[in-house]
């Protein structure tokens, strides 16, 4: 009798495994090789931006609708020439604004840009 029991049980275990398991379907990762230049963000090139790298800290919509100048973050993983570019770009940016609105725009985006 316990025999049949567990048979029964076994059996159904295996039954509700099989029709009730999640189906896996493999993740291809790809890498891209070459031309680094071009950004993954959404953004137009002639629009002034700070680049930043990691975990995005702080909401800067205030900041882009004051200033016109907004805050991407991109990956955590940093190239040498994703770090010049960003330094380069910050810096230019930092001068766009200083030259407009003097020091004052540093207190209103509380984070210090990458380069900086």
């Amino acid at each position: 009798m316990n025999f049949i029991k567990a048979t029964f049980l076994l059996g159904l275990i295996m039954f509700s495994t099989l029709s009730f398991a999640q189906k896996y379907e493999p993740v291809i990762l790809e890498t891209k090789k070459g031309d680094e230049s071009k950004n993954t963000s959404d953004k137009k090139e002639n629009t002034r931006y700070f680049l930043q790298f990691g975990i995005m800290s702080k909401n800067h919509e205030k900041f882009k609708d004051k200033y016109g100048v907004s805050v991407v973050y991109e990956n955590c993983v940093i190239t040498a020439y994703m770090s010049e570019k960003a330094k380069k770009n910050n810096q230019e940016t930092a001068r766009y604004l200083n030259e407009k609105y003097g020091e004052s725009w540093k207190k209103d985006l509380e984070i210090v840009p990458y380069g900086l």
